[in-house]
């Protein structure tokens, strides 16, 4: 019997530890980040709804209650990347944090919430929003995160089994790691313009593929046959199908176009009993909060249509290994 299409949603749940090199609170923090509690109590309510399953992936200093308790838990082995910006625990950045800042930061509250939720997997997201491809890391620094990651989840009754790279940033040698700390899933990389860029011009190019695709299918479809989904270093590639990009002012006269490019896919996916994964960070929903939710709730009843029409299924990333054992 051949399996059915699967709809796969992960978040890279992240607050201000995933733009601390490129932004401050008073800025992103103020237009987007502030609104994420909102946001996220949105999502699961729609969730909820159409009986949809979604993996948050956290930041495991988001799990703390303040900076004190934070900085009592950091790892011996700090990243030692080139670009001092990158860390969180350069330059004082966790000590400068500021009162009036500190949701920003911090939410135990909410990860309690999340892990109480029905339909809701937690993965980590490293501890410190970690970067593999980042120059001057080692894979030592990296396991030292990973770590940690699992023991402040351990103390509020989290168990990992999925992990989902910041920025995307794996390689085998990490999933290695993650295997040998009971890690048995990961988010891989879409098939189409997020290859590790090896110039500036490349990086440049699979970025605005990457937007251009999102309006046109200059790509083809993006769901994953179950016969192509592997396991690279013994740790299943629960591979992204496509980012879920937020609202713009500046292109919403080409969001049916956009929203067209999803349905088209996941019908796709549904059809030909292929998994479809979409992602996004919650912060994304932050600004334009109300075209973004409505936006996903367009999708979700693409969704129960394809699940009514196709049996299409809802899973999240660790549930897809049980589906690809399954004999």
């Amino acid at each position: 019997m051949s399996k059915k299409g699967c709809l796969v949603i992960s978040l890279d749940y992240e607050l201000m530890w995933g733009c601390c090199e490129w932004s401050v609170p008073q800025e992103y923090g103020m237009s987007n980040i502030v609104n994420v509690p909102k946001v996220i109590d949105r999502m699961l309510d729609l969730f909820q709804r159409y009986d949809v399953k979604a993996t948050f992936a956290i930041v495991g200093m988001i799990m703390h209650k303040d900076k004190k308790e934070l900085l009592e838990n950091i790892p011996q082995k700090l990243p030692s990347y080139e670009n001092p910006r990158c860390s969180p625990y350069n330059n004082h950045y966790i000590e400068n944090i500021q009162d009036e800042y500190i949701d920003m930061y911090f939410a135990p509250e909410t990860v309690k919430k999340l892990n109480k939720y029905p339909n809701v997997e937690i993965a980590t997201h490293t501890f410190c929003h970690y970067y593999c491809w980042e120059k001057g890391q080692t894979i030592e620094q990296f396991e030292d995160d990973l770590i940690n990651a699992i023991k402040i989840a351990n103390n509020v009754g989290i168990r990992f089994s999925s992990i989902v790279f910041p920025k995307n940033m794996v390689s085998d040698e990490y999933l290695r790691i993650c295997k040998r700390h009971g890690i048995n899933n990961y988010r891989g990389n879409a098939l189409k313009f997020f290859n590790e860029p090896k110039s500036r011009f490349e990086s440049i190019k699979n970025k605005a593929c990457r937007l251009l695709d999102a309006y046109l299918n200059i790509g083809g479809y993006t769901s994953i046959p179950y016969s192509q989904i592997n396991k690279n270093s013994g740790v299943l590639n629960v591979a992204a199908s496509r980012m879920l990009r937020p609202y713009s002012p500046k292109l919403s006269i080409f969001e049916e176009l956009r929203l067209s490019r999803i349905k088209k896919e996941m019908e796709y996916a549904a059809r030909n009993g292929e998994i479809y994964h979409l992602w996004w960070h919650p912060h994304n929903f932050g600004a334009n909060m109300a075209q973004n939710l409505i936006f996903l709730e367009k999708i979700l009843k693409c969704y129960q249509s394809c699940s009514k029409c196709y049996g299409m299924l809802s899973c999240s990333m660790s549930e897809v290994e049980k589906i690809i054992n399954k004999k």
